[in-house]
């Protein structure tokens, strides 16, 4: 494990790959797999905190307005899909209000629930996020052959649907 994690903190440095032949054996290929999958992800986070930038949001913000984006959320369930707690969550919410990027609204027949909706700026906002953090992805697989970028779909969604049911992954 000491080996994956500096090889995949060098590799990350150097913005090279590093790889490792599937000859050398099982372990050896899961390792691969392993880094492959984590260069993978530092691409992906890296290029979305960049266009989130970009858009003067924070990486949390863009996604909260991704998910939004799909239809409004209570705010208990806006916290299990980020995985904070309440406190912190209200705090993303209020700091988005603060921008006009989202309102809240009660629930019709639930006094404590409320309701985070995106407001026309925050839905403008988002539109422009995911078409533009779309385009920086995409620029990410350039280099791949069409028959390769088909491949790296199936594979991904397999990967994804082998997983379980996902926390949320819009934009």
């Amino acid at each position: 494990m000491r080996r994956f994690c500096q090889v995949a903190a060098g590799a990350r440095r150097r913005g090279g790959s590093e790889s490792s032949s599937a000859t050398d054996g099982s372990a050896a290929a899961a390792e691969a797999d392993a880094l492959a999958l984590v260069q993978l992800s530092h691409l992906v986070r890296d290029a979305f905190t960049r266009v989130a930038e970009r858009h003067d949001l924070t990486p949390v913000q863009a996604r909260m307005l991704c998910v939004l984006a799909e239809r409004p959320y209570g705010m208990a369930e806006l916290a299990r899909l980020f995985g904070v707690g309440k406190a912190n969550l209200t705090g993303l919410v209020d700091r988005a209000a603060q921008r006009r990027l989202v309102e809240r609204s009660l629930v019709p027949g639930d006094r404590r629930a409320v309701h985070v909706t995106l407001t026309e700026d925050g839905r403008r906002s988002a539109l422009a996020f995911h078409e533009s953090v779309t385009e920086e992805l995409n620029g990410l697989l350039a280099p791949l052959a069409p028959q390769a970028r088909a491949d790296l779909r199936r594979s991904a969604m397999a990967i994804a649907e082998a997983a379980g049911p996902p926390g949320h992954h819009a934009c």
